[in-house]
């Protein structure tokens, strides 16, 4: 009786470390979740250096203002899961002259893995009463409507603002970009209310947020309802 006992528990220990051997074997056919594509977003803060771009009723410079929200974009990319590459991280143009600058930010946007590109500005028009973000996409181009229409919807909803088309346009930034591309106005500065906000570090963090919900939207579908802080 002994024996076989001895005989039986011999006999459960190889199945045991035969069920071990088969798993291990199969290990790699086993589901496990894989995180989303990391999706790699150029963020173009416009103008620089000796180019300030617009100025606003007060005398404040787009292009401090474009960096400032785009650094803020940077960081919502990248909590989201992408990878952000800024065109230029600093005050400074990207090099010397307007077509050799905009020729180096272009190298950049269609660099290789490029998905999608994403140009921040500030707007100003000759009426002051004109105010709120816009989103132009390059004219004739589906995709880049598509991108620009939910991106300028996600601003717009954010802001309590009253919903705005997204416009066609034939800017160097979504022209010359290759992959799909949208160019964000995030306020007029020759509008008083809308030049106030645009200097405030929450409504920069907003704009920014909102501009990266509408990326995320675009690539991978919506991210709900969850309000911005």
């Amino acid at each position: 009786m002994g024996k076989r006992r001895l005989i039986g528990k011999i006999v459960i220990l190889m199945l045991g470390l035969a069920a071990v051997v088969i798993l291990a074997a199969n290990s790699d056919t086993i589901p496990v979740s894989t995180p989303k594509k990391g999706y790699r977003v150029v963020i173009d803060p416009g103008h620089g250096g000796s180019d300030c771009g617009a100025v606003g009723v007060s005398g404040v410079k787009e292009a401090g203002l474009n960096l400032a929200v785009s650094l803020y974009l940077k960081e919502e990319l990248e909590a989201l899961g992408m990878e952000a590459i800024l065109t230029r991280s600093d005050e400074r143009a990207l090099a010397e002259g307007k077509k050799a600058d905009m020729a180096a930010r272009g190298k950049i946007m269609n660099g290789e893995g490029v998905d999608l590109v994403v140009s921040v500005h500030m707007n100003k028009f000759t009426d002051p009463s004109v105010h709120g973000p816009m989103a132009f996409y390059m004219k004739g181009s589906a995709e880049g409507e598509k991108l620009a229409k939910t991106v300028i919807d996600s601003i717009t909803d954010e802001l309590g603002a009253a919903r705005r088309i997204a416009n066609p346009g034939d800017y160097y930034v979504i022209r010359e970009s290759m992959p799909v591309s949208v160019l964000v106005e995030c306020g007029f500065l020759s509008n008083s209310g809308d030049e106030a906000l645009l200097q405030q570090e929450q409504h920069q963090k907003k704009l920014a947020r909102a501009i990266a919900r509408g990326i995320f939207s675009y690539l991978e579908g919506d991210l709900g309802c969850k309000p911005l802080d």
